[in-house]
Protein backbone atom coordinates (compact mmCIF):
# COMPACT_ATOMS: atom_id res chain seq x y z
CA UNK A 1 0.00 0.00 0.00
CA UNK A 2 3.01 2.21 0.73
CA UNK A 3 4.70 1.17 -2.40
CA UNK A 4 1.76 2.18 -4.22
CA UNK A 5 1.03 5.76 -2.17
CA UNK A 6 4.55 6.46 -3.10
CA UNK A 7 4.16 5.61 -6.82
CA UNK A 8 1.26 7.64 -6.92
CA UNK A 9 3.47 10.59 -5.68
CA UNK A 10 5.73 9.98 -8.16
CA UNK A 11 3.27 9.72 -10.94
CA UNK A 12 1.80 13.26 -9.92
CA UNK A 13 5.36 15.08 -9.57
CA UNK A 14 6.20 13.76 -12.81
CA UNK A 15 3.13 14.83 -14.39
CA UNK A 16 3.15 18.30 -12.75
CA UNK A 17 6.62 18.95 -13.98
CA UNK A 18 5.93 17.87 -17.57
CA UNK A 19 2.67 20.66 -17.57
CA UNK A 20 4.71 22.87 -15.63
CA UNK A 21 7.71 21.94 -18.68
CA UNK A 22 5.04 22.26 -21.69
CA UNK A 23 3.17 25.47 -20.20
CA UNK A 24 6.95 27.16 -19.49
CA UNK A 25 8.36 25.92 -23.18
CA UNK A 26 4.86 27.20 -24.39
CA UNK A 27 5.18 30.80 -22.77
CA UNK A 28 9.21 31.33 -24.00
CA UNK A 29 7.95 30.39 -27.62
CA UNK A 30 5.31 33.40 -27.01
CA UNK A 31 7.78 35.68 -26.01
CA UNK A 32 10.12 35.07 -28.43
CA UNK A 33 7.08 35.45 -31.45
CA UNK A 34 6.37 38.53 -29.91
CA UNK A 35 9.33 39.95 -29.61
CA UNK A 36 10.52 39.11 -33.11
CA UNK A 37 6.82 40.11 -34.89
CA UNK A 38 6.32 43.78 -32.45
CA UNK A 39 9.80 45.25 -32.36
CA UNK A 40 10.45 45.20 -35.58
CA UNK A 41 12.30 48.64 -36.02
CA UNK A 42 13.81 50.68 -33.34
CA UNK A 43 14.71 54.30 -32.89
CA UNK A 44 18.31 53.55 -33.89
CA UNK A 45 17.69 51.83 -36.62
CA UNK A 46 15.14 54.06 -38.42
CA UNK A 47 17.06 57.66 -37.37
CA UNK A 48 16.87 60.85 -39.37
CA UNK A 49 20.63 59.60 -40.77
CA UNK A 50 19.20 56.39 -42.28
CA UNK A 51 16.85 58.67 -44.34
CA UNK A 52 19.82 60.32 -46.09
CA UNK A 53 21.14 56.92 -47.25
CA UNK A 54 17.77 56.37 -48.96
CA UNK A 55 17.81 59.97 -49.93
CA UNK A 56 21.33 58.93 -51.88
CA UNK A 57 20.39 56.21 -53.07
CA UNK A 58 17.14 57.20 -55.01
CA UNK A 59 18.88 60.37 -55.83
CA UNK A 60 16.48 62.82 -53.77
CA UNK A 61 17.94 66.58 -53.48
CA UNK A 62 17.09 66.97 -49.86
CA UNK A 63 18.52 70.50 -49.43
CA UNK A 64 16.34 71.83 -52.91
CA UNK A 65 13.34 70.34 -50.70
CA UNK A 66 13.98 71.98 -47.74
CA UNK A 67 14.34 75.21 -49.46
CA UNK A 68 11.69 75.09 -51.13
CA UNK A 69 8.82 74.25 -48.66
CA UNK A 70 8.58 75.71 -44.98
CA UNK A 71 8.73 72.60 -42.88
CA UNK A 72 7.20 72.87 -39.11
CA UNK A 73 8.30 70.24 -36.77
CA UNK A 74 5.34 69.43 -34.68
CA UNK A 75 5.13 67.08 -31.43
CA UNK A 76 1.77 65.61 -30.29
CA UNK A 77 0.92 63.38 -27.50
CA UNK A 78 -0.66 59.77 -28.07
CA UNK A 79 -4.15 60.09 -26.68
CA UNK A 80 -3.68 56.01 -25.90
CA UNK A 81 0.08 55.49 -23.88
CA UNK A 82 1.10 58.99 -23.83
CA UNK A 83 4.04 58.70 -26.38
CA UNK A 84 5.60 61.35 -28.55
CA UNK A 85 4.40 61.68 -31.85
CA UNK A 86 6.43 63.40 -34.07
CA UNK A 87 5.50 65.08 -37.44
CA UNK A 88 6.89 67.63 -40.27
CA UNK A 89 3.87 70.32 -41.01
CA UNK A 90 5.09 70.98 -44.55
CA UNK A 91 3.69 73.73 -46.48
CA UNK A 92 4.49 75.62 -49.84
CA UNK A 93 4.06 79.21 -48.12
CA UNK A 94 3.48 78.15 -44.85
CA UNK A 95 -0.61 78.84 -45.15
CA UNK A 96 -2.27 75.63 -43.57
CA UNK A 97 -5.75 76.10 -44.55
CA UNK A 98 -5.23 74.00 -47.52
CA UNK A 99 -6.41 70.74 -48.58
CA UNK A 100 -3.72 68.54 -46.82
CA UNK A 101 -2.26 64.60 -46.98
CA UNK A 102 -1.00 62.79 -43.78
CA UNK A 103 1.58 60.47 -44.67
CA UNK A 104 2.46 57.16 -43.25
CA UNK A 105 5.98 55.78 -44.11
CA UNK A 106 6.35 52.33 -44.31
CA UNK A 107 8.19 49.21 -41.90
CA UNK A 108 12.00 50.74 -41.78
CA UNK A 109 11.28 54.78 -42.73
CA UNK A 110 10.31 57.54 -40.68
CA UNK A 111 8.92 60.88 -41.45
CA UNK A 112 11.61 61.68 -43.68
CA UNK A 113 11.56 58.95 -46.07
CA UNK A 114 8.28 60.24 -46.69
CA UNK A 115 9.59 63.29 -48.68
CA UNK A 116 10.00 62.23 -52.15
CA UNK A 117 6.03 60.97 -51.78
CA UNK A 118 5.27 64.39 -50.06
CA UNK A 119 7.07 66.63 -52.96
CA UNK A 120 4.07 65.20 -55.40
CA UNK A 121 1.09 66.48 -53.56
CA UNK A 122 3.08 69.75 -52.42
CA UNK A 123 3.18 70.80 -56.17
CA UNK A 124 -0.12 70.32 -57.01
CA UNK A 125 -1.50 72.46 -53.94
CA UNK A 126 -1.47 70.31 -51.09
CA UNK A 127 0.40 70.42 -47.42
CA UNK A 128 1.25 67.12 -46.05
CA UNK A 129 1.82 66.20 -42.11
CA UNK A 130 4.57 63.67 -42.31
CA UNK A 131 4.73 61.46 -39.03
CA UNK A 132 6.68 59.29 -37.11
CA UNK A 133 5.52 55.64 -37.12
CA UNK A 134 5.67 54.23 -33.68
CA UNK A 135 9.33 53.35 -32.84
CA UNK A 136 10.35 54.49 -35.57
CA UNK A 137 12.36 58.21 -36.13
CA UNK A 138 11.50 60.00 -33.14
CA UNK A 139 8.26 58.43 -32.16
CA UNK A 140 9.02 56.97 -28.61
CA UNK A 141 6.24 54.66 -28.67
CA UNK A 142 7.37 51.04 -27.13
CA UNK A 143 6.42 48.59 -29.99
CA UNK A 144 5.48 48.11 -33.24
CA UNK A 145 2.26 46.94 -34.04
CA UNK A 146 1.47 45.29 -37.09
CA UNK A 147 -0.81 48.70 -37.98
CA UNK A 148 -2.99 48.06 -35.47
CA UNK A 149 -2.11 50.02 -32.20
CA UNK A 150 -0.46 52.54 -35.41
CA UNK A 151 -4.07 53.41 -36.64
CA UNK A 152 -4.26 55.38 -32.82
CA UNK A 153 -1.42 57.30 -33.89
CA UNK A 154 -3.15 58.55 -37.22
CA UNK A 155 -6.17 59.16 -35.87
CA UNK A 156 -4.45 61.66 -33.31
CA UNK A 157 -3.10 63.62 -36.25
CA UNK A 158 -6.74 63.57 -38.47
CA UNK A 159 -8.25 64.99 -34.95
CA UNK A 160 -5.07 67.16 -35.11
CA UNK A 161 -5.23 68.39 -38.57
CA UNK A 162 -9.62 68.73 -38.32
CA UNK A 163 -8.13 71.85 -35.82
CA UNK A 164 -6.31 73.37 -38.12
CA UNK A 165 -8.33 73.87 -40.99
CA UNK A 166 -11.54 74.88 -42.61
CA UNK A 167 -14.30 72.15 -42.64
CA UNK A 168 -14.46 72.63 -46.37
CA UNK A 169 -10.60 71.36 -46.83
CA UNK A 170 -10.19 67.82 -48.14
CA UNK A 171 -7.97 65.87 -46.01
CA UNK A 172 -6.41 62.87 -46.97
CA UNK A 173 -4.59 59.53 -45.77
CA UNK A 174 -1.59 57.72 -47.97
CA UNK A 175 0.46 54.78 -46.57
CA UNK A 176 2.97 52.88 -48.14
CA UNK A 177 3.84 49.27 -47.35
CA UNK A 178 3.29 48.47 -43.67
CA UNK A 179 1.93 52.54 -43.42
CA UNK A 180 -0.62 50.95 -45.76
CA UNK A 181 -1.82 48.34 -43.27
CA UNK A 182 -2.06 51.01 -40.55
CA UNK A 183 -4.72 53.18 -43.52
CA UNK A 184 -6.64 50.19 -43.85
CA UNK A 185 -6.62 48.90 -40.45
CA UNK A 186 -7.77 52.59 -39.60
CA UNK A 187 -9.99 53.12 -42.75
CA UNK A 188 -12.46 50.53 -40.83
CA UNK A 189 -13.14 53.54 -37.95
CA UNK A 190 -15.82 55.52 -37.84
CA UNK A 191 -13.58 58.45 -37.57
CA UNK A 192 -12.27 57.75 -40.84
CA UNK A 193 -15.43 57.62 -42.51
CA UNK A 194 -16.76 60.69 -40.98
CA UNK A 195 -13.11 63.06 -41.19
CA UNK A 196 -11.59 61.47 -44.02
CA UNK A 197 -12.53 62.50 -47.63
CA UNK A 198 -9.97 59.83 -49.69
CA UNK A 199 -7.10 57.30 -48.86
CA UNK A 200 -3.89 56.36 -50.56
CA UNK A 201 -2.35 52.79 -49.90
CA UNK A 202 0.79 51.77 -52.22
CA UNK A 203 1.97 48.63 -52.09
CA UNK A 204 0.34 47.81 -49.14
CA UNK A 205 0.38 45.05 -46.57
CA UNK A 206 -3.08 43.62 -46.34
CA UNK A 207 -2.28 40.93 -42.95
CA UNK A 208 0.73 41.08 -41.05
CA UNK A 209 -0.41 37.74 -39.74
CA UNK A 210 0.59 36.10 -43.11
CA UNK A 211 3.79 38.19 -43.16
CA UNK A 212 4.69 37.10 -39.91
CA UNK A 213 3.96 33.73 -41.01
CA UNK A 214 6.30 33.69 -43.83
CA UNK A 215 9.25 35.22 -42.10
CA UNK A 216 9.06 31.70 -39.38
CA UNK A 217 8.49 29.52 -42.25
CA UNK A 218 11.93 30.62 -43.70
CA UNK A 219 13.53 30.84 -40.88
CA UNK A 220 12.70 26.72 -40.63
CA UNK A 221 13.44 26.56 -36.72
CA UNK A 222 11.81 22.80 -36.28
CA UNK A 223 8.89 23.83 -34.03
CA UNK A 224 5.65 23.55 -36.07
CA UNK A 225 4.40 26.80 -37.63
CA UNK A 226 1.10 26.57 -36.46
CA UNK A 227 2.12 26.06 -32.46
CA UNK A 228 4.38 29.26 -32.88
CA UNK A 229 1.38 31.11 -34.30
CA UNK A 230 -0.16 29.87 -31.29
CA UNK A 231 1.84 30.91 -28.77
CA UNK A 232 2.50 34.16 -30.10
CA UNK A 233 -1.31 34.95 -30.75
CA UNK A 234 -1.73 34.64 -27.24
CA UNK A 235 1.00 36.67 -25.75
CA UNK A 236 0.22 39.01 -28.37
CA UNK A 237 -3.33 39.15 -26.88
CA UNK A 238 -2.30 39.82 -23.40
CA UNK A 239 0.55 41.70 -23.41
CA UNK A 240 -0.86 44.42 -26.32
CA UNK A 241 -4.49 43.98 -26.29
CA UNK A 242 -5.20 42.38 -29.81
CA UNK A 243 -4.50 38.92 -32.29
CA UNK A 244 -3.87 38.47 -35.56
CA UNK A 245 -7.60 38.21 -36.70
CA UNK A 246 -6.97 42.42 -35.96
CA UNK A 247 -4.13 42.84 -38.23
CA UNK A 248 -6.27 41.33 -41.61
CA UNK A 249 -6.50 44.56 -43.15
CA UNK A 250 -9.70 43.01 -45.24
CA UNK A 251 -11.73 42.82 -42.04
CA UNK A 252 -11.83 46.47 -41.29
CA UNK A 253 -11.28 48.00 -44.72
CA UNK A 254 -15.05 46.43 -45.45
CA UNK A 255 -16.42 48.70 -43.42
CA UNK A 256 -14.94 51.87 -45.00
CA UNK A 257 -16.94 54.64 -47.29
CA UNK A 258 -13.80 56.67 -47.87
CA UNK A 259 -12.77 56.77 -51.65
CA UNK A 260 -9.90 54.36 -52.46
CA UNK A 261 -7.04 54.08 -54.12
CA UNK A 262 -4.45 51.09 -54.54
CA UNK A 263 -1.06 51.50 -56.46
CA UNK A 264 0.48 47.86 -56.25
CA UNK A 265 2.73 46.27 -58.75
CA UNK A 266 2.95 42.43 -60.20
CA UNK A 267 6.94 42.12 -59.39
CA UNK A 268 6.57 43.12 -56.04
CA UNK A 269 8.18 40.13 -53.70
CA UNK A 270 7.75 42.22 -50.51
CA UNK A 271 3.98 42.48 -50.58
CA UNK A 272 2.76 40.40 -53.29
CA UNK A 273 0.15 41.88 -56.30
CA UNK A 274 -2.72 39.86 -54.66
CA UNK A 275 -2.46 41.75 -51.48
CA UNK A 276 -3.76 45.15 -52.98
CA UNK A 277 -6.18 43.14 -54.87
CA UNK A 278 -7.59 41.44 -51.99
CA UNK A 279 -7.75 45.05 -50.24
CA UNK A 280 -9.35 46.16 -53.47
CA UNK A 281 -12.01 43.86 -53.50
CA UNK A 282 -12.56 43.99 -49.99
CA UNK A 283 -13.94 47.49 -50.19
CA UNK A 284 -18.21 47.82 -50.52
CA UNK A 285 -18.63 50.84 -52.29
CA UNK A 286 -17.93 52.17 -55.76
CA UNK A 287 -15.67 55.21 -55.42
CA UNK A 288 -12.23 52.91 -55.83
CA UNK A 289 -9.13 52.70 -57.72
CA UNK A 290 -6.83 50.00 -58.45
CA UNK A 291 -3.25 51.52 -60.15
CA UNK A 292 -1.15 48.69 -61.34
CA UNK A 293 1.89 48.06 -63.13
CA UNK A 294 3.70 45.15 -64.31
CA UNK A 295 7.56 45.08 -63.59
CA UNK A 296 8.20 47.68 -60.20
CA UNK A 297 9.94 46.57 -56.97
CA UNK A 298 8.49 47.06 -53.95
CA UNK A 299 7.22 50.77 -53.40
CA UNK A 300 9.28 52.10 -56.11
CA UNK A 301 6.55 52.50 -58.33
CA UNK A 302 6.59 56.37 -57.98
CA UNK A 303 10.23 56.14 -59.26
CA UNK A 304 9.96 53.90 -62.64
CA UNK A 305 6.56 55.33 -63.13
CA UNK A 306 6.65 58.85 -62.10
CA UNK A 307 4.31 60.39 -64.46
CA UNK A 308 1.65 57.73 -64.01
CA UNK A 309 1.95 57.44 -60.72
CA UNK A 310 1.13 61.18 -59.82
CA UNK A 311 -1.41 61.63 -62.53
CA UNK A 312 -3.17 58.43 -61.46
CA UNK A 313 -3.56 59.76 -58.03
CA UNK A 314 -4.98 63.42 -59.03
CA UNK A 315 -7.13 62.03 -61.39
CA UNK A 316 -8.29 59.77 -58.38
CA UNK A 317 -8.94 62.78 -56.05
CA UNK A 318 -10.58 65.01 -58.81
CA UNK A 319 -13.08 62.50 -60.02
CA UNK A 320 -14.09 62.38 -55.88
CA UNK A 321 -18.06 62.34 -55.40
Amino acid sequence: MKKKKILSIIGVTLGLILVVGILGFSYFTGISVFNGSMQLVNNESTSKDKAGKYFQKISFDLIEFQSKYTIETVHIKSTIDEHIIPADYITADGNKNKDTIIMVHGLGGNRWTNYPFASIFLRNGYNVISYDQRSSGENTAKYTACGYLETYDLGDYVSYLKEKIDHNKKIGIWGVSYGGATVGIYLGSCQANQNVDFAIMDSPVSDMGYMISTEMEEMDIGIPLNFLMAMGNIITKLKLGFSYEDIKVCNHIRNTTVPLLVINSKLDELTPYFMGEDIYRSVNHEHKKLFSVEDSKHAEIHLDYPEAYESNIFEFIHQLP
